[in-house]
């Protein structure tokens, strides 16, 4: 009976749970129905399933919490629920009405109407989140608070109407002190320390360190070419000949080389001709990669501390670009929104090249196309940073903003249109430059200029000069905006401001020295914010102020009877980084002469003296700065060539490391040249035991020896001085033991000796602090010092001589096989024997617990299935 009776409990127990199951479905199913239909219902049933007036609620903060008088806080606030429509949907149009009200320490009080930080909405206008940002600078020292209102309002859109209840925040409290505050939000404290020149950094840059932006940038388009990138289709702000940002190497030091392509001398039957060198114009280093054109229409991408390739991809670059992120993007219900964020502030890298009228951009990660845009402009220049193009399409000057562009049809983004102004000489006008604040954009015909609204295209000044103006003799200044113009009669230079057209200044007259009268705008100058450098043909550089044209220096020419001109000439090839100029000096292959005369070289001149720093043969061409790193390619050999601190290796050994206490060490070691170039076969063979780290004041001979077959110096070698190697030491106790500084010779290696005063183990470190060729390195190894030993012990070796004759007497040993005792062994083990007997009891116990335990699970489990069997029936 009791059985039965637990059966139809249990019956009725799973009936009811099913019961229910099929309630809570049923529920469910007809919650779903109600939902559809409340969607899809008209407005005039707003009343169903919209409780009506929704109540709201506020909340303020100010951050930080202690600010100084006319620092600025940021404040922000936001509502509870979003604002939405009778659909749930977002409600783009946000709350309206909001005020903050600050009450200062006194009790007045400060309200208004508070404008979003994004600048996008009204004041007193929330974000689609029903949130504002902005900012306030308080006015004096004291305890101060914050909080808003916002009033009731409807929402009312084809959806139906929802009343939202007003409601008033919390009050936030925040202090005032007299003197600054630093704090993240106000001035970005803590500050991230910049590495000294002997601390090694590489990309990427941990976003931690946002002051390190000082001594990294990229490097998008390099005007500095054989055939001048100064009128490059696709350079507009983006093509610079100054790198603002980092350092530039103060030494002539080789990083790396690789083959660009057949360069050098043909050699046999050709006698002295050399192989032709074309340009491959277009170097970009973007994130610590080097991006470079090279033969066969196809551009690689190269690791700039190693000269790895690391891909190779078709197509021709002719510039790199950042293109800014779109807050827009932030909604993907309706493209009017704008939302409060950094995300229109973020920025992509992209490469971008043209075939025929597509415009293609590329991922430099990568080398594969992320963009195409069909129906392109021909000629136009793209600003980086943003998304804008300035150019000639149709007869018009033409205002163009890829963020407009739709469906990819890249004439879709055309925001203005200008007819083009008619010239004195009925030439065509060509675009000549775009202000670095995208203001102007200028327009030429050589001895005409224009200047238009980048905004709009209306015309804001014209300029035609009164003297004459030959081709290629006017440039602009990257971030100064000033055009440059030669009079190549008078031999001045003008200067004229970019945005109103007025002369602003004209230079003395260079007619003195008759080479310098052939000066072209071949990338033969360069700026920064206070001077214009310019490299001339009679082979010196000059500077003139860029507020008043008169000159600051002249460096001193090299002499040279490979010239007509009696000097290396500076004809092409300019660029500047980290307060140093480095110029190419020497033939112009673009005069095809052949032989090549003799003693091209890359010159580095300080910016700020005019005094040449170092020069370095080989005839390497400056295409790129960036990192620390300049970039270059040899008219003499076709090779591609990196210049800038390498990394080093440091050894110490000490051959005899157990000494007595007194005694004299011989530490010794050496110092060594680690950079990708000083691995090849050529520096192996010319250095079997490593290439040797040298001394700055004579890197520029060595290198000359080592990768530039400077024929003197192959056949009588240098000895160049090597570099200072500390040695410290760590005694048993921890306390720190100077030893010496050496210099290691021009085999790299260096030895000093060293007297221990203590007993126990001593630390040895090898320190090589680096140099403006080489990164640092050290080495460390250890010491073990002992006793000293005591003159008497010289006497004891005659106590055991006597003694050794008897020791033969050992060799009676053999006798003890006769010990008998063995065969008692084997008895020792029977009384052993009922004691491992009596362990297997408790084995079998053990087994028997877990049988029982197996079976009493398997009871278990066959029981509920019986049970659950009968239950079925």
């Amino acid at each position: 009976m009791e059985k039965e009776k637990m059966i139809n409990l249990y019956k009725v127990h799973v009936l009811e749970r099913a019961d229910r199951t099929k309630i809570s479905t049923f529920t469910l199913i007809l919650l779903l129905a109600m939902s559809l239909m409340m969607a899809f219902a008209q407005p005039s049933f707003a009343q169903i399933g919209v409780s009506q007036p929704v109540e709201t609620s506020g909340y303020i903060t100010v951050a930080p919490t202690l600010i100084g008088v006319g620092q600025t806080a940021t404040v922000n606030l936001w509502t509870f629920p979003m604002p939405t429509n009778y659909l749930y949907n977002p409600y783009y149009g946000g709350f309206t009405g909001v005020t903050v009200t600050f009450t200062k320490p006194d009790g007045t009080q400060d309200s208004f109407m508070p404008v979003d930080g994004t600048g996008q909405f009204d004041p007193g206008q929330t974000q689609s989140l029903g949130a504002i940002y902005f900012f306030y600078t308080p006015d004096r020292v004291g305890e101060w608070s914050v909080s808003f209102t916002m009033p009731e309002q409807n929402i009312t859109d084809a959806t139906g109407t929802v009343i939202y209840q007003p409601c008033t925040s919390n009050t936030f409290q925040f202090t005032v002190q007299e003197d600054l505050v630093y704090a993240g939000l106000l001035c970005g404290y803590p500050w991230s320390e910049l590495p000294d020149e002997d601390s090694y950094w590489s990309y990427p840059i941990s976003s931690n360190n946002r002051e390190w932006y000082q001594m990294s940038g990229d490097w998008l388009q390099g005007r500095t070419s054989f055939y001048a990138m100064a009128y490059s289709s696709f350079s507009g702000v983006t093509a610079r000949n100054w790198q603002p940002y980092g350092p530039g190497p103060n030494t002539g030091h080789i990083l790396w080389t690789q083959p660009l392509r057949a360069g050098g001398l043909i050699g046999g039957d050709y006698g002295s001709l050399s192989y032709y060198l074309p340009d491959y114009a277009g170097s970009v280093v973007i994130q610590g990669k080097l991006i470079r054109n090279i033969p066969n229409g196809q551009f690689e991408c190269v690791d700039l501390t190693s000269g790895e390739v690391l891909y190779t991809a078709p197509g021709s670059i002719s510039c790199g670009i950042h293109l800014p992120g779109n807050a827009y993007a932030q909604s993907m219900l309706d493209p009017s929104v704008v939302l409060a964020s950094s995300m229109g502030n973020y920025v992509t890298p992209y490469l971008f090249t043209t075939s025929g009228t597509t415009w293609n951009y590329i991922d430099p990660c990568d080398g594969t196309v992320k963009r195409s845009l069909t129906n392109g402009g021909v000629g136009f220049k793209l600003v980086d940073g943003t998304n804008l193009a300035y150019g000639i399409a149709s007869g018009n000057l033409t205002g163009w903003d890829m963020s407009k562009v739709v469906g990819n049809d890249w004439p879709t983004g055309i925001t203005w249109t200008t007819p083009l102004p008619e010239s004195n000489t009925g030439k065509v006008p060509s675009l000549f430059a775009i202000s670095t604040c995208v203001e102007t954009i200028v327009l030429t015909t050589r001895n005409e200029f224009w200047g238009y609204s980048a905004e709009d295209g209306s015309l804001l000044w014209n300029l035609t000069l009164t003297y004459p103006v030959a081709a290629n003799e006017a440039f602009n200044t990257y971030g100064v905006d000033d055009i440059i113009v030669f009079d190549c009669v008078d031999a001045t230079f003008h200067c004229y401001s970019m945005i109103t057209g007025d002369e602003l200044w004209v230079s003395d007259s260079y007619a003195d020295s008759p080479w310098a009268t052939t000066w072209t705008v071949y990338v033969s100058e360069t700026n920064d914010y206070e001077n214009l450098y310019l490299a001339l043909p009679d082979g010196t550089i000059s500077a003139l102020n860029l507020e008043t044209g008169n000159e600051v220096w002249r460096s001193e020419p090299i002499a040279s009877t490979e010239y007509p001109n009696n000097v290396v000439p500076y004809v092409q090839g300019v660029l500047m980084v980290g307060g140093n100029i480095y110029a190419y000096a020497g033939y112009s292959i673009g005069y095809l002469i052949d032989p090549i005369p003799r003693q091209s070289m890359l010159v580095c001149i300080d910016a700020t003296t005019g005094e040449i720093k170092y020069t370095l043969n080989g005839g390497v061409f400056p295409e790129a700065a960036a990192n620390g790193y300049v970039i270059g390619t040899s008219i003499f050999d076709g090779m591609r060539y990196c210049i800038g601190k390498g990394p080093t290796s440091t050894s110490i050994i000490i051959q005899d490391d157990v000494v007595a206490k007194g005694d004299t060490v011989l530490i010794k070691g050496n110092v060594l040249d680690q950079s990708p170039a000083s691995q090849e076969y050529d520096s192996q063979v010319l250095f079997p035991n490593g290439v040797p780290a040298v001394a700055d004041e004579d890197m520029n001979e060595f290198m000359d020896y080592l990768y530039m077959q400077n024929a003197t110096l192959l056949n009588n070698p240098p000895t160049p001085k090597g570099v200072q190697v500390t040695l410290t030491g760590v005694d048993p106790s921890g306390n720190t033991v100077p030893i010496g500084t050496t210099t290691t010779d021009s085999e790299g290696n260096y030895a000093i000796n060293f007297v221990p005063d203590t007993t126990g183990i001593y630390s040895i470190k090898a320190t090589f602090e680096g140099t403006d060729s080489y990164w640092p390195s050290n080495a460390g190894t250890h010491l073990s010092v002992i006793p000293a030993v005591s003159s008497s012990a010289v006497i004891e070796p005659e106590e055991p001589t006597p003694e050794t004759p008897e020791e033969p007497e050992t060799t009676e040993e053999p006798e003890t096989p006769e010990t008998p005792e063995d065969p008692e062994t084997p008895e020792e083990p029977i009384p052993e024997e009922p004691e491992t007997t009596a362990e297997t009891p408790l084995i079998s116990t053990e087994l028997a617990i877990i049988i029982a335990v197996a079976v009493a699970v398997a009871c278990a489990i066959g029981i509920v299935s019986f049970w659950a069997i009968k239950i079925r029936k």
